[in-house]
């Protein structure tokens, strides 16, 4: 292992870093700052998270091939980034354990990024999804550094951005209707104050409130 890139991650290890700071330490040992990133990127001693933003592994995470937890990985770039997010849609409807289909993709919802198609990091597509900031401060479950909307929000967030795809709303209402005796009604009117009245709408007609 090169000593600049030992270096890094003696220094870095286990924390999210900007390009900027790889660029310093790369001047300290007189080494190409492209060339450097490129590599370690390329050789798994980094991951890329979001535009400038890495996470620097472990010597013990590389030298032992650990699997990263691609949830946490994300949770420290969006930290990073000083970003308003949590996880939501199918990974929500996972993490409250409303159902145990598999999704291989992560859904984050946040107010700075957006990504048009799906991105991979560590290793799993990742779809950012941005909202509107008033409908990210209310609904949100914190475990440690994860973050995800409770069952209600989720499917609110389900509703609200299936009408913005314009999905036809009796899909709409055939989707979410299966959770109807899972959910805190009282919850949902609560949550509901912050959504357009059409997503009150369906889910009246879902049975939800």
């Amino acid at each position: 292992m090169k000593r600049l890139t030992r270096y890094i991650l003696t220094t870095f290890g286990d924390e999210t870093v900007r390009k900027a700071s790889l660029e310093d330490a790369c001047k300290k040992f007189e080494a190409d700052p492209k060339y450097t990133i490129n590599y370690m990127s390329a050789y798994g001693y980094l991951v890329r998270i979001l535009n400038d933003i890495y996470y620097v592994k472990t010597l013990e995470e590389f030298s032992l091939k650990k699997a990263l937890d691609p949830h946490r990985i994300i949770s420290m770039g969006l930290e990073e980034l000083a970003a308003n997010w949590y996880f939501g849609l199918n990974t929500a409807l996972r993490m409250n354990g409303a159902t145990h289909e598999y999704s291989d993709t992560i859904f984050v919802l946040n107010d700075k990024v957006y990504r048009n198609k799906e991105v991979r990091i560590a290793e799993t597509k990742v779809k950012f999804i941005k909202i509107s900031p008033k409908l990210l401060g209310f609904g949100v479950v914190k475990e440690n550094s994860i973050r995800y909307s409770d069952l209600e929000k989720t499917i609110l967030d389900i509703i609200y951005l299936s009408r913005y795809r314009s999905v036809p709303e009796g899909r709409i209402v055939t989707t979410v209707e299966e959770y109807k005796e899972k959910v805190d009604s009282g919850k949902m009117r609560e949550h509901l104050s912050a959504y357009p009245s059409k997503v009150e709408e369906i889910a009246k007609n879902a049975g939800l409130v």
